[in-house]
């Protein structure tokens, strides 16, 4: 599977990091950053740059006197680009990946230990990257209904039901790939219903069985169809979504949302940042400052204001809409075991998409 999401980096991201590193090589502080006081070189890896959020940042960034280079792909690209890169690491820093990554990553020693000027206003409960990496901000997966169509009395409790729910059938969305980390998602929020240290990657039989009738029974969207259409207009009234983008699509679909809380709760995954580990004689001092201003209260809260989301930081939480406050009042993150995640998720989805995917 890694492998797989390896070759999926397009050739354009590709040249741009080799533009990068030589626009790098060619400075005067190679080796170092490229950090004076007037021009702090950073070179960013981030899933999260998407929807005006590079230009957003890279505005203030400017304005607060960093020089930021960025490279853009998805949670799986951006993994796989710096574990083939750990021998010669060129990212300064990367942030957006979920936990079970960061994990993975800290297993490589990709990481320096570094302490933000903001740590102490994250909740202790959230900060379990051991010093070496720091959450951002929180998303929740959950299961969601159109309440135009789907009464809260038919609506299924949680993931399990919708497998054994034939006047559903078709009519809820279930992923067509495992790309993205709001696809996986929906599958662990099943399979982690059944861990069993017996079982076949750790899951018990059940479990396996579950996800495969779960994905039977339901609909697959294709390319040409727009999944949230589909909610609004409800031929797929049953959906999931991640907390973050909920507002803007409702406005844009012309629907309201109504979460389903089963009582294992959602997945709860928070968006991380870490410095990256290039050796001893490297000068972090670009990339901490970095950190320290991404990461403040003061960004955080302007980010959100602009891109919606639920900044971990508890000032900066201060400025998230109503709607995200309402809909995470009406959730409870699930308990989820990151390192045991982390340890399985690549074999969990090869197994899904090659043995379990209609």
């Amino acid at each position: 599977m890694k492998k797989k999401w390896l070759l999926t980096l397009t050739s354009a991201m590709t040249l741009f990091l080799l533009g990068a590193c030589s626009s790098e090589e060619s400075g005067e502080n190679t080796g170092d950053g490229g950090n004076n006081d007037e021009n702090k070189e950073v070179l960013v890896y981030s899933n999260s740059l998407a929807g005006g959020r590079q230009e957003w940042i890279d505005e203030k960034a400017t304005e607060a006197g960093f020089d930021v280079q960025y490279v853009e792909a998805g949670g799986g690209e951006v993994l796989n680009r710096l574990l083939a890169e750990a021998n010669s690491p060129q990212a300064d820093v990367t942030f957006g990946m979920d936990e079970a990554m960061f994990f993975e990553l800290l297993d490589e020693d990709l990481f320096v230990e570094y302490e933000p000027s903001w740590v102490n206003e994250l909740p202790e409960e959230t900060n379990i990257g051991e010093g070496y990496f720091h959450p951002l901000v929180e998303q929740r997966i959950f299961l969601m209904y159109n309440e135009e169509f789907v009464s809260a009395e038919e609506a299924p409790e949680n993931w399990q039901d919708l497998s054994d729910m034939t006047e559903f059938a078709q009519k809820y969305r279930v992923p067509a790939q495992l790309g993205s980390g709001t696809d996986q998602k929906a599958i662990l929020s099943i399979l982690l219903q059944y861990v069993d240290e017996d079982g076949e990657l750790g899951i018990a039989q059940e479990g396996w069985d579950e996800v495969e009738q779960y994905l039977a029974n339901g609909y697959q969207t294709p390319e040409n169809e727009e999944q949230l259409q589909n909610f609004a207009d409800g031929s797929v009234p049953i959906s999931y979504h991640f907390l973050g983008g909920i507002p803007a699509a409702e406005e844009e679909f012309g629907f309201t949302a109504v979460p389903i809380n089963p009582e294992q709760g959602v997945i709860t995954m928070r968006e991380q940042i870490a410095i990256i580990n290039k050796g001893e004689d490297n000068d972090y001092s670009a990339a901490e400052e970095f950190v320290d201003w991404f990461g403040s209260a003061e960004i955080q809260s302007a980010f959100v204001e602009e891109f919606g989301g639920l900044p971990v930081n508890e000032i900066a939480s201060e400025s998230a809409s109503d709607r995200l406050l309402e809909i995470a009042e009406a959730t409870e993150p699930m308990e989820v075991d990151w390192n045991f995640v982390r340890e399985n998720l690549n074999a969990w989805i090869e197994k899904v998409e090659l043995e379990l995917m209609p």
